[in-house]
């Protein structure tokens, strides 16, 4: 497998379910798209490889990405998962890095600055700017403002309290639509009151609700960024 250093700098790794799914769409066999990618590579391309592509056991590299997104006629960026940083946002955007500059309001060496080290120190009208311009997911956005912490407390206390009363504070940390945010917690916290509600009794199976639950609060920022996407669907 080829080594995470091999993946394009400004991608993220191949997403195996778009990868199927382009194909599909297209009504072409493996052995068909393998063809084309070894043309346009200019070496052959065992179909088999292509396979543990689609399932996820091997990742292509940078030459085999842009090969794949040329025979599926699409952009490398339909192929890969979601941006996990600044530098990927801008990838996907289309943005030189002058023209996300320019766009946020920084000059170019702050904003190289800035995705080197994926931290965001903007004003609130350079931040609103970058969120425009760039389009970060939620998680790439509260990592690089570095309130990954305060974000995993607030999503706490909304699922193990009342979270209409966290709204508020959830809304200055996470830059999406309210309603998509309210039916995220709402859901949130309707799992998480389901597996109080098993630890109550006695028992085994109690104490597996409880850990269930403990679990569930370990890891509340991922599912809270899954509900937002699940919302947003």
């Amino acid at each position: 497998m080829p080594s995470k250093e091999s993946i394009p700098a400004g991608l993220p790794p191949l997403d195996p379910r778009r990868l199927a799914a382009v194909r599909e769409q297209l009504g072409l066999t493996i052995g068909q798209v393998a063809w084309a990618v070894a043309a346009f590579r200019g070496r052959p391309l065992h179909p088999a490889l292509l396979t543990a592509w689609e399932q996820g056991t091997e990742q292509p590299d940078s030459d085999e990405i842009a090969a794949l997104a040329a025979a599926l006629w699409c952009a490398p960026t339909d192929l890969v998962g979601e941006p996990r940083n600044l530098l990927q946002c801008r990838t996907f955007a289309g943005l030189t890095s002058q023209e996300a500059a320019a766009a946020t309001g920084l000059t170019h060496h702050r904003y190289l600055e800035a995705e080197a080290r994926n931290r965001w120190r903007g004003t609130p009208e350079q931040t609103a700017a970058m969120v425009a311009a760039l389009r970060p997911p939620p998680a790439v956005y509260v990592d690089a403002c570095g309130t990954t912490g305060r974000l995993r407390i607030a999503a706490r206390d909304a699922v193990t309290g009342w979270w209409p009363n966290h709204l508020g504070a959830l809304r200055r940390l996470v830059p999406v639509d309210v309603h998509v945010l309210e039916q995220a917690l709402s859901r949130l916290h309707g799992t998480y009151q389901q597996l109080q509600s098993r630890a109550e009794g006695d028992g085994a199976a109690a104490e597996a609700a409880d850990r269930e639950a403990a679990a569930f609060l370990d890891r509340i920022d991922a599912h809270l960024w899954q509900a937002l996407r699940d919302s947003a669907a």
